[in-house]
């Protein structure tokens, strides 16, 4: 059977009180959006649309290269299903309804709802058992163990019904039924649609239903900042628990922020708090020490970097490089046993095997309009308090003189100093 989900991704989101759009806001480096998309295709649903809003640029962005339909208005979940099954009245097979802002969905729960479908079902809808009180909407079952009926909590508690199961939102629609969709009334009190409504339309029609149960972790909706924060502490435990059983060493896991997509091979020691940002790679036997913040980049084996180091925009660390307190590293490519120990900047550089950066080096990339590259030779020594102007090559074998300015360049064996002739004067005298 065919199956094609609709992503729900046009919501105003007006309580996340944020100029970025609800679906947009990340959790540990990836968009919530892009959860869902990537639960999707983990599942091996090949046919996908996205709901979007009218006049968004920022999420027509980064759904570009997906089949999207537009909501122009934002008049409930019920009016977006309609506007996606209107692309695809000559499907038949199975709809799956996932929602942007329920990003923990897995690959494994999307498949047991589909699964659920069998000759007699026409709808099947997710939830969980909680027995604590919450806002979740509240599903309600027949005698005869069949769903109903969905009810907000704020009705639920009105009408005196006290049900302990609790709707989930993402459900999975036979074709057959579209067109009960049109049956969904507006809602008098919010003027929306509720996709939630189609439950009592089939039930009075005694069409299959089924309810399928789901960690209630996975179904967990974002609202407002206050979700978006329990959300990310969710995702960085999952990350770290994975990264630890993969032989991670993190001293203190708590203060460790991982992203979505961070590579680290067994052996590795992470100090307390270290920030992973996108695309960092990491060879085994490396240690990151404190305060150091690691984004693009590669690093590679029985390197030492922090505490309080930056790496960042494609840089890449030879085996046993050391990178010391506040240094940062910026577009470089640095070979293997490169030192640079203190208060340094390396932007757009190569750097050669065994070279030794001093103290307070500094390449000076940008001329106001472009960035220029430094190459440095291999076991070359840089002096302290360096100043390097790109662009420039600095030969192997090199020795440059600390307190130096250096805008020329520098073959390989030589010394160089590009410094003022220090003076003396008898300060009585002059």
């Amino acid at each position: 059977m065919d199956i094609c989900s609709i992503i729900l991704s046009a919501g105003k989101g007006n309580r996340m009180s944020s100029d970025i759009p609800k679906p947009l806001h990340t959790i540990s480096g990836k968009s919530m959006l892009q959860w869902v998309i990537d639960a999707n295709k983990a599942a091996k649903i090949e046919k996908s649309i996205i709901v979007i809003p009218e006049n968004n640029d920022l999420i027509k962005g980064i759904t570009s290269d997906l089949k999207t339909v537009t909501q122009p208005v934002a008049l409930g979940t019920g009016d977006a299903v309609k506007k996606a099954t209107q692309q695809l009245r000559e499907f038949t097979g199975i709809i799956l309804v996932c929602f942007a802002d329920t990003p923990f969905i897995t690959p494994k729960s999307l498949l047991k709802i589909i699964k659920a479908f069998n000759n007699d079902t026409k709808l099947v809808i997710s939830g969980f058992k909680k027995k604590e009180k919450n806002n979740y909407g509240k599903v309600i079952f027949s005698e005869k163990n069949s769903p109903v009926e969905i009810i907000e909590q704020k009705d639920a508690e009105l009408k005196n019904i006290n049900s302990q199961f609790c709707n989930g939102g993402i459900m999975a629609i036979h074709s057959s039924v579209i067109n009960d969709l049109d049956k969904i009334e507006k809602n008098t009190i919010t003027n929306e649609y509720y996709l939630t409504e189609l439950v009592k339309i089939l039930s009075l029609q005694n069409k299959g239903i089924v309810f399928v149960e789901i960690n209630e972790n996975e179904i967990l909706g974002i609202n407002n900042q206050i979700d978006l924060s329990i959300a990310e502490k969710i995702a960085q435990h999952s990350l770290r628990k994975q990264a630890m059983l993969n032989g991670v060493k993190l001293i203190d896991p708590e203060s460790v922020f991982l992203n979505f997509d961070t590579e680290i091979s067994k052996n590795v020691t992470i100090h307390p708090n270290v920030v992973f940002g996108k695309n960092v790679k990491i060879s085994s036997a490396v240690e990151i020490k404190s305060f150091s913040h690691i984004e693009d980049c590669e690093i590679h084996e029985n390197c030492v970097i922090g505490p309080f180091a930056r790496i960042r925009g494609e840089s890449i660390l030879g085996k046993e490089t050391k990178i010391g307190n506040f240094v940062e590293i910026k577009k470089s490519n640095l070979d293997k046993k490169v030192k640079i120990n203190h208060l340094s900047y390396i932007g757009d550089s190569e750097i050669g095997t065994s070279t030794n950066i001093g103290a307070g080096t500094i390449t000076c990339n940008y001329d106001g309009h472009n960035k220029n590259k430094t190459i440095i030779g291999k076991n070359s020594f840089i002096g302290s308090n360096s100043t390097i102007i790109a662009p420039i090559k600095i030969g192997d074998e090199v020795t440059l003189g600390a307190g130096s300015v250096f805008n020329q360049d520098v073959p390989d064996d030589s010394l160089s100093i590009g410094r003022a002739r220090q003076i003396i004067k008898d300060k009585k005298k002059s």
